[in-house]
């Protein structure tokens, strides 16, 4: 029997994530005439590259934008112009095929859908060092949310730490906000990263992305510093110093080229894990890379998932900006409604989302993780953050009960707090044995997917 009642909503696709591709393919298929449902946990649609202030906020003076956001509110203008249902603030915590349960406005509610399309992106990727969880010690997607989703100014003198292209869109946002950047470090070393100039330069929105950050970068004086990083933070109840210093070519802290810098404010920055814990619960194939950042879901050449009905674009599919989720999200719009009679995606349409992906493949490999970074952390710092469990702890419970994430969470509870392993999770087998070449083990997922409220679980719809 087909559920039915006030808290359940019926939809031909059912969308997780107003991000761009979840946006880019939601404004195609409404254009196509079919009922859209998106379920994002933003207050507003744009999710964390398009991020946008909540109604009724006081817009910040006007801020040089790079040329991406020009697609962006292309996106979100076309969104607001379709009759969708936006379904902002909801938690997805459970899903099978065709159903996915969430959370919204303190209510349990069930979508169902003929088909679902996977959009959720990613989230940061941490690596542990001394006095990583004082506050003041944040992660580069914290400070986006922090400057560009509240307007506030998280501090004013800033340290930007990690690897990656994110690091630029970083600093930029805090000299936009009035802090003041004191550093900003790159670990991968000035020469390896001159190897993705190939992919950036043959690809005319990076290239023209690159420029941008490049010009920024000059006009506020900050500089990178290649093949440096963070070693660890000081401070008596928040973050007030930081240690700093160069790193060898895979990583590796060179304590003897260590400083101190005053500081209130540290983002660091090291990368990106795909979000894939939806698609695991919906029983979707994943495979290990990575240059892509983890685990990501296995899609065909339109997008379609191991499981007949869901689709996935994005950062879910591995780590690739908002142009690749962009275009992955037309490609996988095109590819339904062809399934529902229309026309096939487009031959030029499939081999833009390809060349978008060849290029991020390219850049992303240049700064894949340094295996010498899990060095930074000591027997004393905190690993687990939800369960305050040290290092030192960590490694002791693998030696008693194994090596595997599982054995050490049934030992010393690392990863079982309320954020499932999200933030200790990717790290732990690297962590565990001392060797930042360890792949990360598959989530274990459970329900409720996030944390949800009691009654939420007790009065889902069936």
């Amino acid at each position: 029997m087909t559920p039915s009642g006030p808290r359940v909503v019926h939809a031909d696709v059912g969308i997780v994530g107003a991000g761009p591709g979840g946006l880019a393919a939601a404004n195609a298929l409404a254009q196509a005439g079919l009922r859209v449902v998106v379920l994002d946990e933003g207050q507003r649609p744009g999710g964390q590259i398009h991020r946008q202030l909540p109604l009724g906020a006081a817009p910040p003076p006007a801020a040089a934008e790079p040329p991406s956001h020009a697609h962006g509110h292309s996106l979100l203008h076309t969104f607001a112009a379709q009759r969708i249902d936006l379904r902002a603030g909801a938690t997805v915590w459970d899903a099978r095929p065709g159903r996915l349960w969430f959370e919204h406005d303190g209510a349990s509610w069930l979508l169902l859908a003929e088909r679902l399309l996977l959009a959720p992106g990613a989230y940061d990727r941490c690596v542990p060092f001394p006095g990583w969880t004082l506050p003041g010690v944040v992660t580069a997607g914290a400070v986006q949310v922090m400057v560009r989703g509240f307007a506030v100014a998280p501090g004013r003198r800033a340290l930007v730490a990690g690897s990656g292209p994110l690091l630029l869109p970083t600093v930029t946002a805090l000299t936009q906000a009035g802090v003041t950047v004191v550093a900003a470090l790159e670990a991968t070393s000035r020469w390896r990263t001159l190897r993705a100039a190939p992919a950036v330069l043959g690809n005319a929105a990076r290239r023209r992305e690159a420029l941008w950050y490049a010009k920024q970068l000059w006009r506020s004086g900050v500089r990178l510093r290649f093949g440096h990083t963070v070693f660890a933070c000081e401070g008596d109840g928040r973050v007030q110093r930081a240690v700093i210093g160069r790193v060898d070519a895979d990583g590796r802290p060179l304590r003897a080229t260590a400083r101190t810098v005053e500081v209130d404010l540290v983002a660091a920055g090291f990368g990106l894990v795909p979000s894939v814990e939806l698609a695991l619960r919906l029983g979707c194939a994943t495979r290990f890379d990575p240059i892509r950042g983890g685990h990501c879901v296995v899609v065909d050449q339109r997008q379609q998932s191991s499981v007949p009905g869901v689709f996935a674009v994005g950062e879910i599919c591995g780590i690739g900006g908002g142009e690749v989720a962009a275009v992955e999200g037309e490609l996988a719009a095109a590819a339904i409604v062809h399934a529902r009679g229309g026309p096939a995606p487009a031959a030029a349409l499939q081999r833009r989302a390809r060349d978008e992906r060849r290029s991020a493949d390219a850049m992303l490999r240049v700064f894949a993780p340094l295996p010498g970074l899990v060095e930074l952390a000591d027997a004393a710092t905190i690993v687990c953050r939800c369960e305050d469990v040290p290092l030192a702890a960590v490694r002791a419970t693998a030696e008693l009960h194994g090596r595997s994430t599982r054995a050490v969470k049934l030992g010393c509870r690392a990863g079982m707090g309320p954020c499932q392993g999200r933030i200790c999770g990717p790290m732990m087998p690297a962590l565990v044995a001392g060797d930042g070449r360890l792949p990360a083990e598959l989530p274990v997922v459970q329900v409720p997917l996030k944390p949800v409220r009691t009654s939420t679980l007790v009065d889902a719809p069936q």
